[in-house]
């Protein structure tokens, strides 16, 4: 085997001058910058919080719970400023606002104007939750974000349990009253089933009552629906009867008219029969004289005919006597004669006569008859004068009747339009009874058997009350007498009544410890590389022997391998007496670190052979970007996209992080050797290539004498 201080190391070439040795140093303490200084960076950011300026804004008016001044918003300003977890600033909001923007404070907390109201709300009709506001600005820090949020979380459950204890106290001191009021309750109650027992007897008697009602009711329905029947008839008559009433007022004022000028001819007819009967009496005295009269005139004219003859012949011969001495020249006898002629003339003749004297007979008979007829007609008249004056009277009464009547059948009309109107409203009325009846019915019906539930219940109420009473009394002995501690005590524990109480089978230390098994593989991938930059992986001299190639990558490994173990023992030594790095096993850990070393220089020494000086070290920067992002070391590989998951088991730096979790944290299970056996099959594959590859090289070519990429 190849000695490693021999002049054909690798090593002996960093002996001679001071620049090669610094090489060395650097080679040895640079995974120190990445594991040592970005642990100290990272190692307790969360421990100085307090140093993380934040703007506090105590913005709100305060309130009144149950009469008293509540200023919840002061407390709770009060309680972050004395917490000291921040670098709380109390300002205004509009200088926090600014503060926020450019940076002076990395968040801004504000309680709002109603904090105190929203506080108080509770106990009213409008309950609503009070509300911190917060403010971030990633642009001053992401992580510096996260952290405010992580730790306002912490401030809002500390404040919510103290605003609760306070509220759940006050709702305890209620229920200290509300168990003295349960007893009293419990006494009522049992007050009340006794007034139960009452109500029961009043309840029966009331659905006795009311099942008669509902009879009656159905009754009444009936009686109601002929009543519209009967009104309807009713209606109809007086309708009728106001049409007869009209109609008879108005014949009763024609007759009162007609009685009136009745009375007037009565008037008049007796006035005049009394003249007739006077006149009458005159009359049948004239008829008799008349009478008297004609028949003596008819006597005479019967002489007067049957003188008449002789007359004629006398005439006749004075005339013969007179003409002929008128011939003669008589004048005077001419004169005469002339007389003579015209009385002549002038006397009726016999025939006239007798046609006289036989009306004169029966004139005379006439007026016998009518003498009789006057007699009887003054009679007559002085009968009708007496009856006229009779009717006089009767048809003055009849006047006055009449118009009685006529006013007695006009108010009889009134009336009767009346009664037509009342009649036609009482129709309507009774209609509206019978639908009132008929919904009285079937609403007393409904009562009488609620009337009769009523009861049934009444009887059930009296037992309900005795349980009522029962569980009056139970639930005051139920809640407790609390004293002032105890309820101070309970109210704590229901304003919290969940406590977290964590226990880690395997705890770290801080945040620099849960980032120590990703930041020191980086460290000594990266130490792994600049190793390799200074260290030839299969060294000229070893490739020019005709040793094996197992040889020959051992010539080139062990010289880096020691290195890496100056790597290791530095970069421990500071991280733990430095930093203050505690290990749940400091030989585990440093054995497991000494195996990633070994297995990160192989795997380079492996690529850089095969790939050549240029490519390989492409390569493995290529691979160690990749590491980095699917090695889980800052967050769970489960939150990463699905590539990353696919290559995170396939990857050197994802066993390395696995194991120095195990051996660092403590909890050693089967992951810690499910590490070392892959890192170990790395170790043992890598050199196995490169063995085989170092064989292949002792051959020199053209492209190796004269290489496409060179560093």
């Amino acid at each position: 085997m190849l000695a490693l201080t021999s002049t054909g190391t690798e090593l002996r070439r960093f002996r001679r001058g001071l620049l090669p040795k610094l090489a060395v140093g650097a080679m040895i303490l640079i995974p120190l910058l990445y594991g040592a200084l970005y642990l100290w960076a990272f190692w307790d950011p969360t421990g100085h919080l307090d140093q993380l300026p934040v703007a506090l804004v105590d913005a709100d008016q305060g309130s009144t719970l149950d009469g008293t001044a509540l200023h919840a918003g002061t407390d709770v300003a009060t309680r972050l400023l004395d917490s000291g977890d921040l670098n709380w600033h109390l300002t205004d909001a509009k200088d926090a606002a600014d503060g926020v923007a450019k940076g002076t404070y990395y968040f801004a907390v504000t309680v709002p104007a109603e904090f105190s109201a929203d506080i108080a709300s509770a106990g009213g009709a409008d309950p609503r939750s009070a509300q911190l506001l917060v403010t971030y600005n990633d642009a001053n820090s992401f992580l510096a974000s996260t952290l405010g949020r992580s730790a306002m979380t912490q401030v809002r459950d500390a404040v919510a349990a103290t605003i609760g204890e306070q509220g759940v106290d006050q709702v305890l001191v209620g229920l200290g009253s509300a168990r003295d009021g349960f007893a009293q309750a419990s006494d009522g109650a049992l007050t009340l089933r006794a007034a139960g027992g009452r109500l029961a007897d009043g309840a029966q008697q009331v659905a006795d009552g009311a099942t008669s009602a509902a009879t009656g009711a159905a009754v009444l329905a009936d009686g109601s629906k002929r009543l519209v029947s009967g009104s309807s008839a009713l209606t109809a008559g007086a309708q009728q009867l106001a049409t007869g009433a009209k109609a008879l007022s108005t014949g009763a004022s024609a007759a009162a008219n007609g009685a009136a000028q009745v009375s007037i001819g009565v008037q008049r007819l007796a006035d005049g029969t009394s003249s007739a009967a006077t006149s009458s009496a005159t009359l049948a005295a004239g008829a008799a004289q008349v009478a008297t009269g004609v028949h003596t005139a008819s006597g005479q004219v019967a002489q007067l005919t049957a003188s008449l003859p002789a007359l004629q012949t006398g005439i006749a011969s004075i005339g013969d006597y007179l003409g002929a001495h008128a011939a003669a020249g008589d004048t005077t006898a001419a004169q005469l004669l002339v007389g003579l002629q015209s009385a002549s003339a002038s006397l009726p003749s016999t025939e006239a006569v007798a046609a006289t004297s036989t009306q004169l007979t029966q004139l005379d008979v006439g007026a016998t008859k009518v003498s009789a007829g006057s007699a009887q007609l003054s009679s007559g008249l002085g009968a009708l004068s007496t009856g006229a004056n009779d009717l006089r009277s009767g048809s003055a009464q009849l006047a006055t009747g009449s118009q009685s009547v006529a006013d007695g059948a006009g108010t009889l009309a009134t009336g009767a339009d009346t009664l037509a109107t009342g009649t036609s409203q009482l129709t309507q009325g009774t209609t509206a009874l019978a639908t009132g009846a008929s919904k009285l019915a079937a609403g007393t019906s409904t009562l009488a058997d609620g009337a009769v539930q009523v009861a049934d219940g009444t009887v059930q109420l009296e037992g309900g009350e005795q349980q009522l009473a029962d569980g009056l009394a139970t639930g005051a002995a139920a809640i407790p007498a609390d004293t002032t501690g105890v309820r101070t005590q309970r109210a704590r524990t229901l304003s919290s009544p969940v406590a977290l109480e964590s226990t880690s089978v395997a705890a770290a230390q801080g945040f620099g410890e849960g980032f120590a098994p990703f930041f020191i593989p980086l460290a000594l991938f990266v130490g792994s590389l600049i190793t390799w930059l200074l260290l030839r992986p299969l060294p000229s001299r070893a490739l020019a022997t005709p040793a094996s190639g197992l040889r020959a990558t051992l010539a080139g490994f062990l010289p880096a391998m020691v290195i890496g173990v100056g790597q290791v023992a530095v970069m421990l030594a500071v991280i733990h007496f430095g930093v203050g790095l505690q290990m749940a096993t400091a030989g585990g850990t440093i054995a497991f670190t000494l195996l990633i070393v070994a297995a990160f220089l192989a795997l380079q020494q492996m690529l850089t052979a095969l790939m050549g000086p240029a490519a390989g070290k492409v390569a493995i920067l290529a691979l160690l970007m990749l590491q980095l992002a699917s090695s889980g070391g800052t967050y769970p590989v489960e939150t990463t996209p699905a590539f990353f998951q696919t290559v995170h088991p396939l990857l050197p730096m994802s066993y390395a992080v696995t194991g120095l979790r195990e051996v660092i944290t403590g909890g050693m299970d089967a992951r810690l050797w499910g590490a070392v056996a892959y890192l170990a099959a790395v170790l043992l594959g890598s050199l196995a290539v490169t063995s085989w590859r170092a064989g292949q090289l002792r051959t020199w070519s053209l492209e190796r004498l004269h290489p496409a990429i060179t560093i």
